[in-house]
């Protein structure tokens, strides 16, 4: 117990990851709220939907672990499977624990979010036995990360599930949306200038330069603010509050700004975009409330 708990601070920290699964729910049962037509989960439905969100991740993170060892031992020297404080095998228990988890709270949450949940922890280790068997789908990290970044939209379309589905066209664009939302950050950590990779370093910026890497990252979370807007304006006749879905966007043009100028130390925008998609979730919320 002990050493999983010691695991879990360091990779999968409690509060930062409750705080993070509690804005992303709220963010998307409250856009799809106007959507839905009839009523939505009850408490119950919504409280095991949060918990079966939250294992899913710890189960993405276990599996994760495993995956990238071989690049951890390089680069992320600090990293418990690397250290020898947890071993493959108690790594292997508290991935099916936490499937386990996953599986009983999306029972209570609804067959829909059940079926996804299994659908999402299938995926995954299919990914992890992808990298495995091909180099080439490991080492591309553009092409990587459109397969991978799949995991995402699953996990999107689980709270959805959860809070019973909506119009189609609209709730694929707010999915969509909340992908790009995720995505911009992904890419913006991972993006540096090239004076400062290390040689064999996995990056955005390795194959499109550091200036491809950021303007990939701040066109998505234009376009991430810009979906929830089209949906709030058309979809569920908004008004001034539609302006909350800009404040993300200087956030990340700072991070950007800064590492343009940042030319004697080594530094990846990632903070400021974390700090975007967190304000953008939140937007999200806040803007659907009465």
């Amino acid at each position: 117990m002990t050493t999983w708990w010691r695991f879990s601070l360091q990779r999968y920290p409690p509060a930062k990851y409750v705080f993070y699964v509690f804005l992303l729910v709220a963010a998307v049962l409250t856009t799809l709220a106007p959507l839905r037509a009839g009523s939505g989960p009850g408490p119950v439905e919504v409280a095991c939907g949060w918990a079966g969100a939250f294992t899913l991740l710890y189960f993405f993170r276990v599996v994760d672990e495993i995956k990238d060892l071989p690049y951890d031992r390089e680069f992320s020297p600090a990293r418990p499977l690397v250290t020898g404080d947890v071993t493959t095998a108690d790594i292997r228990t508290y991935g099916t624990g936490s499937a386990v988890a996953a599986l009983a709270f999306s029972a209570v949450a609804g067959l829909g979010p059940l079926i996804v949940a299994a659908g999402a922890m299938s995926y995954s280790l299919l990914l992890f036995l992808a990298e495995r068997k091909s180099a080439r789908f490991a080492d591309s990290m553009w092409g990587n990360i459109v397969v991978t970044i799949q995991l995402k939209t699953i996990l999107v379309l689980y709270v959805v599930a959860v809070g019973g589905g909506g119009e189609v066209l609209p709730t694929g664009l707010l999915v969509v949306s909340f992908l790009f939302g995720y995505l911009h950050w992904e890419i913006a950590r991972k993006t540096m200038r090239r004076e400062f990779e290390r040689r064999g370093e996995k990056l955005y910026s390795t194959a499109a330069g550091w200036r491809g890497g950021a303007s990939v990252a701040l066109v998505l979370l234009v376009v991430a603010c810009g979906l929830q807007a089209v949906v709030a304006l058309v979809w569920d006749d908004a008004g001034l509050e539609t302006l909350l879905l800009a404040l993300p966007l200087p956030i990340t043009a700072w991070g950007l700004a800064k590492l343009a100028r940042s030319r004697e130390k080594r530094y990846a925008p990632g903070n400021p975009a974390l700090l975007a998609y967190v304000v953008f979730l939140a937007a999200c919320t806040l803007r659907t409330l009465p």
